[in-house]
């Protein structure tokens, strides 16, 4: 019965280039080593691939490989270093993937509210501008310029009373108009 070379003869032969010693390497600890990855991960299949990941990386970088006094606990070390990014790349990942969501949802929500607000304003702007024209001048005048009703009455030529009349009966008008818009879209968002 042939004898299985010394793991350190094994590690120095992958040191040197030679498949069938790297496919040694490979056979003897690739059980033991896949299952330390899954203890650690809880995922066969990421502890798959870290472990090859390990072995291209040996296989890539033979030639630049130290000499080792133990092949089992030089391997485990290195898996585990790798082990260890990928449980810090992965939570990189989820605070990356937590970030982007509150970052779009807040952005989403300050786009709704934008839009929201930009139709809401050209409503109100559309209400006032169903008005009669002097009605419209007033409350304009009033609301938005914020003069008091003796400075419209003045520049208007009217009386205080009329402009009083004119803003009142303009904000009924809008209420009116915006008590059907709200009682329509209940109906239609039924």
């Amino acid at each position: 019965m042939r004898q299985q070379p010394q793991p350190d003869i094994i590690w120095e032969m992958v040191r040197q280039g030679h498949n069938t010693a790297f496919r040694a390497l490979f056979d003897t600890y690739w059980e033991e080593l896949y299952h330390y990855a899954v203890k650690v991960l809880k995922d066969g299949s990421a502890a798959q691939d870290a472990i090859q990941g390990l072995f291209v990386h040996l296989w890539e970088s033979h030639s630049e490989l130290p000499s080792v006094t133990s092949v089992p606990a030089y391997l485990r070390t290195a898996l585990r270093n790798r082990l260890l990014n990928v449980i810090r790349d992965e939570q990189l990942y989820q605070q990356h993937v937590g970030n982007f969501g509150a970052a779009t949802a807040s952005a989403d929500d300050s786009l709704l509210d934008a839009i929201h607000l930009r139709e809401t304003e050209t409503a109100l702007l559309q209400s006032i501008d169903r008005l009669p024209a002097r009605m419209k001048t007033a409350f304009y005048m009033h609301r938005i310029q914020h003069l008091t009703v003796a400075e419209i009455a003045e520049q208007l030529g009217s009386s205080e009373q009329t402009i009083r009349n004119q803003i009142n009966t303009a904000l009924r008008r809008i209420r009116l108009q915006w008590h059907a818009v709200s009682v329509l879209l209940f109906f239609i968002l039924r």
